[in-house]
């Protein structure tokens, strides 16, 4: 092991050391890839499990609006009571078949007295093109039996809005707004209405099921994490390799010179000392480390030989060769 001592080099703890800081970095993207997959998942299982499921009645469904369960999003609930369609609140810049437009959100206020935020639907904005919406249906009158799908409030949006709109389906502010025993922790996607009104927004598209790419990113991240570490011990031992071939070549390089220097330098060649340095510097090919191994000191001044000369020195020497 002698030959890895190396590795308690200065410079190589330095690259241990970042191979390590590269590897947390690696499982650190990986555990944040492999969240974003549990989210999704969890979020499939509410949308598989809960959105065709037989609705809630009101009374084991209405404090959910007011105490909000995350395992129950997209659970079908029933009330009973009468919309007041006075405090209708339009939410802005909602997305629906690749055009813009307004969600219609109106408190329903039912039997048992708490005000739910219903959310009726999707409508366009106003072909005069001034960014306002255009007619906004109105909600069938009197009492009502309404279906909705539960939702959790959407919080904050740091966007201002004209009066009569927001930014967002915030519910404490929009019980603000309304006053009275609003529920803030979710409100009511429209299902059905009972009596149905004679016009309504267009009802929201079912959420997609997706999985997405974050499981096989996470392991890619996983498998980068265990790489940085083959990446160093191949360096670590090409190293080695590189090493051992240096020296190898390197005594057949002072092997080579003997032929052609004795100890002191002097030239002791059969053959013209130019054409000797001329295939000593032909290593284009080589490690840069190892050309000065081929360029011997001159002890004796000597004409630089042309091209032309170099090419019929080479020429000679093997044809000299071939002969012997």
């Amino acid at each position: 092991m002698r030959k890895y001592s190396f590795l308690t080099s200065p410079a190589w703890i330095g690259w241990f050391a970042l191979t390590c800081v590269a590897a947390v970095v690696c499982l650190y993207l990986a555990q944040w890839q492999m969240s974003r997959n549990d989210h999704l998942v969890a979020e499939n299982t509410r949308i598989t499990e809960n959105y065709d499921a037989a609705p809630y009645d009101a009374a084991q469904g209405t404090p959910l609006f007011a105490d909000y369960d995350e395992s129950k999003t997209w659970h079908p609930v029933t009330l009973e009571g009468s919309y007041v369609p006075e405090d209708t609140v339009l939410i802005r810049n909602r997305p629906h078949d690749g055009r813009v437009g307004y969600d219609v959100v109106v408190p329903f206020r039912t039997a048992e007295g708490t005000v739910v935020a219903v959310d009726r639907g999707w409508i366009p904005t106003d072909n005069s093109a001034n960014g306002m919406p255009s007619a906004v249906p109105p909600p069938p009158g009197g009492t009502v039996s309404v279906t909705v799908r539960l939702r959790p409030s959407e919080g904050t949006v740091d966007r201002g809005a004209p009066e009569g709109q927001s930014a967002s389906i915030d519910l404490p502010v929009l019980g603000t707004q309304w006053g009275g025993d609003v529920a803030t922790e979710g409100y009511g996607e429209l299902v059905s209405e009972e009596p149905p009104a004679a016009n309504t927004p267009q009802a929201a598209e079912r959420p997609e099921v997706d999985y997405g790419p974050h499981l096989s990113y996470s392991m890619q991240w996983y498998a980068f994490a265990v790489l940085v570490f083959v990446a160093y011990g191949y360096s670590a031992r090409q190293h080695v390799k590189n090493e051992e071939w240096d020296r190898a070549y390197a005594a057949e390089v002072e092997r080579q010179l003997a032929r052609y220097y004795d100890a002191e330098g002097n030239y002791i060649g059969d053959v013209d000392e130019s054409l000797v340095i001329r295939q000593l510097q032909m290593a284009d090919d080589m490690p840069a480390h190892l050309k000065s191994l081929y360029r011997p000191k001159r002890t004796r001044a000597s004409s630089v030989p042309t091209a032309e000369d170099e090419e019929d020195a080479l020429l000679d020497a093997l044809e000299a060769q071939n002969r012997r």
